[in-house]
């Protein structure tokens, strides 16, 4: 199955369009938004609005939680009802982190941390904003590999573990002014980080 991995929309309703149309030109059979969907653009109900029309499985990110924007009643209520993670058998999708205390996975320390603490074999996570893929085995003691990603397909071997973030649609840290996002392909065992032109949230609007 291929699967679509979008995160941190934050109301960037242009850009999250131009995220669909690159999606709508691939062989894509589903949709999954690892959160942060609204809380920085102006366009936060047309959002939400997109992902409850076409019932696409969404994970609550922390803006989600605590937002400042005027968002219509029942789009309140779909926030408040969406789950903190999905897991599919080895698989896990996440807005932040697995570990119960709360922190950005941003670099091979904290990655260890989360294979040290927890046994999935593949951690979907957004929140960090920039594409990133942390291996498990690795030569450093303690610390997980980092393979500095930028765009292109990367082979998941299915004897390792991975943390893989495909970076934001609102907004970018790090890695150029590009909106992202990714395709995973787990028949193949092939991630897939895309990064299109198109429009970007001011940085500072949002923040983690």
């Amino acid at each position: 199955m291929k699967t679509a991995i979008v995160s941190d929309i934050h109301g960037n309703w242009d850009g999250f369009n131009t995220v669909l149309a690159d999606i709508n030109s691939r062989q894509v059979e589903r949709i999954i938004c690892l959160g942060d969907v609204v809380d920085g653009g102006d366009k936060n109900n047309a959002v939400v609005d997109w992902l409850k029309a076409n019932n696409i499985t969404t994970v609550r990110g922390n803006h989600d939680e605590n937002y400042d924007c005027p968002l219509e009643a029942e789009n309140k209520i779909w926030l408040t009802q969406l789950p903190k993670e999905l897991v599919e058998k080895s698989v896990l999708f996440t807005h932040i982190s697995p570990l119960v205390k709360q922190k950005g996975i941003k670099n091979n320390i904290e990655a260890w941390n989360v294979f040290d603490e927890t046994n999935f074999r593949l951690v979907f996570i957004g929140h960090i904003h920039f594409p990133a893929l942390f291996g498990y085995e690795s030569e450093c003691f303690r610390e997980a590999k980092d393979y500095k990603v930028d765009c292109g397909s990367h082979y998941l071997n299915p004897t390792d573990r991975y943390i893989i973030s495909f970076g934001a649609v609102g907004y970018p840290r790090g890695g150029g002014q590009f909106i992202r996002y990714g395709i995973f392909d787990s028949d193949e065992n092939i991630v897939e980080f895309i990064k299109l032109k198109g429009t970007l949230l001011p940085y500072g609007l949002c923040f983690l």
